[in-house]
């Protein structure tokens, strides 16, 4: 059996593909944008096909590395909501995060059950795209030739799984947000009292496996499709935003993670549930661990949503390679900065909805004037997405102690105009930047089943206590 590992990372607009050797080296890497389906203004899903053809692309692509190769890990988007029939082939499009089709699920199912069951037990309020429940709940509504015709509703990693293997699987770290699960007590249950109130079989959920464990290894025909070892294990995986914080040491308390992508996700690492209405909580991939989740639905795309709309003359190069740093770097040399962000207008991140409300909130620019330039107007949308991720470490350090490093990864992360921005409106923490970390997270994923451990991570350096910030 081969000793390399094959990290898949099914990102919401981008698919990365790597092979790495045991010690976590990388021996290649290629990436595959596709375009997500965003209709009817509240409509954002992708076609799972997709996923697999981008899997399919990239190992061709990278074939003459792929024979050593023993094990397959998988960091996905989530939730990805599809439903399936029983040999696995895909029934519409996957729901993504960002979507808001499904407000009014959201506020049937809180109603029904109660805000305070569900932050006690599944420390999780379901709300339009985040939650699957609400998901499911809409389909069997608005689509009851779907909901007739499913044997099974999953995540990213449930149709790649069972697609790569033959075998239904989905695991804690990507199921924990549902409003399913017991993420409290994460013991690899669904919620009895939700699933009845909402009418929802078991039998329509996959089983529960933990993200380093193997599902099954390649189906003959998939494996000569890849150009991969039959004998290939395939693990259950996780959540590609949690990856990122095993990947960067994000595994003791305290500890802080910033994921920037066409999705902005901020994190702390707890040791105990911490629930609250204003943001999820994940399991970790690592044992007796949990991630607090506050989610930017708009992150990334916000940008692409401005350059279209404002910049609409300029390459992707000239914007983000340009403009946006030339735009920042003018704002801090101005030798009163507070006089020059006075002048800036307001502006409400909330473009992609927000994940912690059951109504369809939307973005707003606010005193604007007849003087207010695109150049202040970027730098308000900055302003405002950096301040919106940062209060969430503000909620948090009233519950636990956070430390005074945050480790980003994701595109844009490692520019120096993004740690200024960061500093200034995020919070006063040092940053360190990751390359690709979803990845090396899966690779790690891979390397603990070759090794027969369980998932621990890598250690930063001890937690520095105090600050500005709590």
């Amino acid at each position: 059996m081969g000793e390399n590992i094959l990290a898949v990372d099914v990102g919401t607009g981008r698919f990365k593909l790597a092979v790495f050797d045991p010690s976590l080296r990388r021996l290649c890497q290629v990436v595959h944008p596709y375009p997500v389906n965003v209709y009817g203004r509240v409509f954002a899903d992708i076609e799972p096909e997709r996923w697999w053809e981008a899997l399919r692309r990239s190992c061709a692509e990278v074939g003459e590395h792929l024979g050593g190769v023993g094990v397959i890990s998988l960091a996905v988007t989530t939730p990805g909501l599809t439903p399936m029939t029983a040999d696995g082939t895909a029934l519409g499009p996957a729901i993504l995060v960002f979507d808001g089709r499904s407000h009014a699920q959201a506020r049937w199912i809180q109603e029904r059950v109660g805000t305070e069951l569900l932050l006690q037990e599944t420390c999780n309020l379901p709300v339009s795209g985040g939650s699957s429940l609400c998901s499911i709940l809409w389909v069997k509504e608005m689509q009851p030739e779907v909901w007739g015709a499913a044997s099974m509703f999953g995540h990213t990693n449930t149709y790649m799984v069972k697609r790569l293997t033959g075998d239904w699987a989905i695991d804690p770290s990507t199921v924990s947000i549902t409003g399913l699960y017991n993420t409290a007590r994460d013991d690899l249950t669904w919620n009895q009292k939700v699933l009845e109130i909402a009418g929802i079989p078991e039998r329509l959920l996959p089983p529960l496996r933990r993200s380093h464990e193997p599902v099954g290894r390649l189906r003959p025909e998939v494996a000569r499709e890849l150009g991969l070892p039959e004998e290939c294990a395939v693990l259950a995986g996780g959540n590609d935003a949690v990856l990122a914080a095993f990947s960067g040491g994000v595994t003791e308390p305290g500890q802080i993670a910033s994921v920037v992508g066409t999705v902005e996700i901020t994190s702390v690492c707890v040791d105990h549930p911490v629930a609250s209405q204003n943001f999820n909580l994940r399991c970790h991939v690592v044992p007796k661990r949990w991630l607090t989740l506050f989610v930017l639905n708009a992150g990334g795309k916000s940008f692409e949503w401005f350059k279209s709309v404002f910049c609409s003359e300029m390459t992707d190069r000239d914007f983000y390679g340009e403009y946006l740093p030339g735009v920042v770097r003018r704002f801090f040399a101005s030798p009163d900065l507070d006089a020059s962000e006075r002048h800036l207008p307001g502006y409400g991140p909330f473009l992609g909805g927000s994940r912690y409300s059951v109504e369809q909130q939307t973005g707003s620019f606010t005193g604007l004037d007849l003087e207010t330039t695109r150049d202040e107007m970027l730098l308000a949308l900055l302003r405002g997405n950096a301040a919106y991720s940062g209060s969430h470490l503000r909620e948090v350090a009233r519950q636990v102690s956070l430390g005074r490093r945050v480790m980003v990864s994701g595109t844009g992360a490692r520019a120096e105009e993004y740690a200024r921005v960061r500093q200034r409106w995020f919070g006063d923490y040092e940053y360190l930047y990751q390359e690709q970390s979803s990845l090396l997270g899966a690779a790690m994923l891979g390397a603990c089943h070759l090794s027969g451990t369980e998932p621990v991570g890598p250690v930063m350096e001890p937690i520095q206590r105090g600050g500005p910030h709590e």
